[in-house]
């Protein structure tokens, strides 16, 4: 498993109320028994708020909202 499954991982167990870098550094390392770098948890977030996969709500961070089929229609063909 990579870093960014893990925190996708702890962001999805926390439901709609979302952590912060501590909390998902704590749950990787109690639940995937990793003591992994706030650096690298922080790279890992970055890269997946790149990929539209996360959101940064403050200082915490939530698993982005699916997009339904007819807005990722819209967002490929326009809005025409």
């Amino acid at each position: 498993m990579t870093v960014d499954t893990w925190v996708l991982e702890a962001l999805r167990s926390a439901g709609g109320r979302g952590l912060t870098l501590r909390e998902v550094q704590r749950y990787i390392d109690e639940y995937r028994h990793e003591e992994l770098a706030v650096d690298t948890l922080q790279r890992s977030l970055d890269h997946l708020k790149a990929q539209g996969n996360v959101e940064q709500q403050g200082e915490r961070y939530v698993t982005a909202s699916k997009t339904s089929r007819e807005d990722a229609l819209k967002k490929l063909f326009g809005d025409s």
